[in-house]
């Protein structure tokens, strides 16, 4: 995937980040023979995969998580990263799987949202 230009978040699209993670399933034997997993295995592992993030936030205080944004703690950001990585590709893997248009459906469910009323215990801002 690595090019002649920049591979970042401004210059990736969504459909050229499931194609490399449907390529990574072949090249691992996961999957069909076009390597497509079962789409309940994948949203079953990415349930694990999101446990295994949220213990590198388990037990933070405050000025732990302080010190994460202030980038305070590149070596925990590292491993987050890592593990976010794993979730997102789960999840690239079950919208490809099941065709769902990735931007189509946030850009929905931001206007879903954007519709609602505030939740009565939330604090206006």
């Amino acid at each position: 995937m690595r090019a002649g230009f920049p591979v970042d978040d401004t210059n990736t699209p969504i459909a050229a980040l499931k194609s490399q993670i449907l390529a990574l399933c072949r090249r691992k034997g996961w999957g069909d023979e076009r390597g497509v997993q079962n789409p309940q295995h994948v949203a079953m592992a990415m349930t694990v995969e999101m446990s295994e993030l949220l213990e590198h936030f388990q037990w933070l205080n405050p000025g732990d998580v302080d010190r994460l944004l202030a980038g305070g703690d590149p070596d925990r950001v590292e491993m987050i990263a890592e593990e976010f990585a794993d979730v997102m590709m789960y999840g690239l893997q079950l919208a490809d799987a099941l065709n769902i248009d990735v931007t189509e459906q946030i850009l929905r469910k931001i206007d879903i949202v954007d519709r609602r009323g505030p939740r009565p215990d939330e604090p206006r801002r």
